[in-house]
């Protein structure tokens, strides 16, 4: 007997499959591509953000350009040189950078920030540049259907944005900037004292390249980088000029105050001017490096003054013998004494620098030191003694990046700068200081005086509008 089966046609079966695998495949190689795709469209975008800084550095460019123009007429005539007035007193410029066509520009403001004298106008800039490509939408649009079927959807160029805002302050023609003490730390006036400022290079604001009180000006800062509180701290001194923190920090005035010299006669509300208080600093304080490698300078040794006065000193730094000396710790005590004199004079100190008693150091007429030390700098008793009278002549450098703890409590005027970006340093004493500090933080106590001297700031024919603090938004 023979049996018939029946056989079932398996044709269409291999059909639905063939189409789900290639499905599948589809799906997963698409899934790929667009993984693929939006690694580059990250890519693209890190390299139009960078791509901005150029246009809106140029922005800022332009703004600097109007306020120094004529020798710092700010926005005077801005509008002569195709600024328009808005509605809220700013100036608006926009700027096309390259063809017209790709929409690279910038727009930039300038908000005459009238509040202080002088003026210390702020720049905002805004930067439009399109990302790298022209990435738009994929091919089909987002979905792994559309991908699969390919649509080609509307690409429109998409534009990327950063915008910047640039404090400025002025430097006049007298080579007036703020200034004075600069920390990356705080700041505190302990008890009296005071800062405020002069020119030793214009006899207007000084006598006889020398700080006189009947000329003091009001252009000292206390400026600290800490974003704290009681960042600076003010008890009873007077601070003729402004305050300057990083953001959030906050400044105490006790009986003090800090302002201009009218206000500092009848101090009202917080003891802070209007205009003499700003939050964004952001300074730079870079790693002092050696002058010289240790060891390959001369050995200062004793000698007596020049043309005998009867005065024989520890240490000559001649600088017709070498302009550079190095030694090891320095401790000046009781009937010891340091000269420099001839000319330009670099002592490189590989430890310790201590004066105390009778000790001294002697900075002649025609001559001018700078000192860099490893470690501590610690000078009381009768101190450094300036001869030439101006703070350009004498520099203390700290070569240290372990924080120690500097003072000068000398009886005689300091008249010079400090530069230690790590560590303290404290001033004492009657006697005063004229020049500037610099360090990572600074105490002003004993009712110590400390008057900026304003030449430090540069040539005295430099006028200009510079940028003090940089902040995107």
């Amino acid at each position: 007997m023979k049996i018939k089966i029946n056989q079932t046609k398996n044709q269409g079966s291999v059909l639905l499959v063939t189409l789900c695998t290639a499905w599948v495949i589809g799906i997963a190689l698409v899934s790929y591509l667009n993984l693929v795709a939006n690694q580059n469209r990250t890519t693209y975008h890190s390299q139009g953000w960078a791509g901005c800084m150029p246009v809106l550095e140029a922005g800022i460019e332009e703004a600097l350009t109007q306020l120094n123009y004529n020798s710092g007429e700010g926005t005077n005539n801005a509008t002569a040189h195709g600024w328009v007035v808005m509605t809220n007193g700013f100036y608006y410029k926009s700027r096309n950078i390259g063809p017209n066509t790709d929409g690279i520009h910038y727009e930039v403001m300038i908000d005459p920030n009238t509040n202080g004298t002088p003026a210390t106008p702020i720049i905002i800039s805004q930067a439009y540049v399109p990302a790298p490509g022209y990435t738009g939408k994929a091919l089909g649009g987002e979905s792994a259907f559309g991908m699969i079927l390919a649509t080609v959807g509307q690409s429109t160029p998409a534009m990327i944005s950063r915008t910047v805002k640039v404090g400025t302050t002025f430097t006049s023609a007298s080579g007036i900037a703020t200034g004075g003490i600069r920390t990356k730390g705080t700041i505190n006036f302990s008890g009296g004292g005071s800062l405020d400022s002069f020119d030793s290079s214009d006899p207007r604001y000084s006598t006889n390249g020398q700080y006189d009180p009947a000329k003091r000006q009001a252009n000292g800062m206390a400026l600290s980088n800490a974003s704290v509180a009681d960042a600076i701290h003010v008890d009873t001194a007077h601070i003729y000029g402004s305050v300057s923190t990083g953001p959030s920090a906050t400044v105490t005035v006790n009986s003090g105050a800090v302002g201009d010299a009218a206000f500092n006669a009848a101090p009202t509300g917080t003891h802070i001017q209007g205009g003499h208080q700003t939050a964004d600093a952001n300074v730079q304080f870079d790693p002092v490096v050696e002058p010289f490698v240790w060891g390959t300078g001369s050995t200062p040794v004793a000698g007596p003054w020049p043309g005998g006065n009867g005065t024989n000193y520890t240490y000559v730094l001649d600088s017709a013998v070498n302009s550079k000396f190095n030694i090891g710790s320095v401790n000046i005590g009781g009937g010891k004494s340091i000269i420099v004199k001839g000319g330009d004079v670099t002592l490189y100190v590989s430890g310790n620098f201590v004066t105390s008693g009778s000790g001294f150091v002697y900075v002649a007429p025609g001559a001018s030191l700078k000192l860099y030390t490893t470690a501590t700098f610690s000078v009381s008793g009768t101190g450094v003694m300036n001869g030439t009278g101006l703070a350009s002549n004498l520099s203390i450098f700290g070569l240290g990046t372990v924080k120690e703890n500097w003072a000068y409590s000398g009886s005689s005027a300091f008249i010079g700068t400090v530069y230690s970006p790590y560590d303290q340093f404290t001033f004492s004493g009657t006697a005063g200081a004229m020049g500037s500090f610099s360090a990572n933080n600074v105490v002003i106590s004993g009712g110590a005086a400390v008057h900026y001297d304003q030449h430090l700031a540069g040539s005295p024919t430099v006028a200009e509008y510079v940028a003090t603090a940089w902040n995107e938004i």
